[in-house]
């Protein structure tokens, strides 16, 4: 059921991206391509249905919630961006995709889950998605020039 993201799943990744971009940056073509050329997890669930994008603490990417993590801890496994399809809502995806992430970042002797979940515009799914798998609230920033609030969530392995 879990998998590799492959270029045949690129299209279907952008259109979920668009559904739910109020909750995710803007993703075209090149962008996704970069962000899975950074990434160190990188997989899909039925058919792309779901995805998650992840990286460690090191990853060789200066992004603003990186930025902020890495000024908190050391080591981290960072969920960038997870997509479950509207179909697919309910459906376990996510939940699968995370106990697969955690299990890497296990084998890979990480310490901590680490992801960030809208407050503006808020995403109350997703807090209680993340607050039910065990993730603890570890901080609230403001981010006016993306017209964004996050709230940043980490949960120790």
């Amino acid at each position: 059921m879990i998998g590799p993201i492959l270029q045949t799943h690129h299209a279907k990744i952008l259109r979920m991206n668009d559904e739910f971009v109020y909750w995710l940056s803007p993703l075209n073509q090149d962008a996704l391509a970069n962000l899975l050329n950074l990434a160190h997890y990188k997989k899909q669930a039925d058919d792309a249905n779901g995805i998650l994008i992840g990286y460690a603490h090191d990853v060789d990417y200066d992004h603003k919630n990186l930025k902020w993590l890495r000024a908190r801890f050391n080591q981290f496994y960072y969920i960038d961006r997870i997509i479950i399809s509207a179909a697919a809502h309910g459906k376990g995806l996510g939940r699968a995709l995370y106990a697969d992430f955690e299990a890497e970042a296990r084998r890979k002797g990480l310490s901590r889950l680490v992801c960030e979940v809208n407050t503006k515009p808020n995403n109350p799914g997703s807090h209680y998605f993340h607050e039910n798998l065990g993730f603890k609230a570890i901080g609230d920033v403001d981010y006016p020039d993306f017209n964004a609030s996050l709230r940043y969530y980490e949960k120790p392995l």
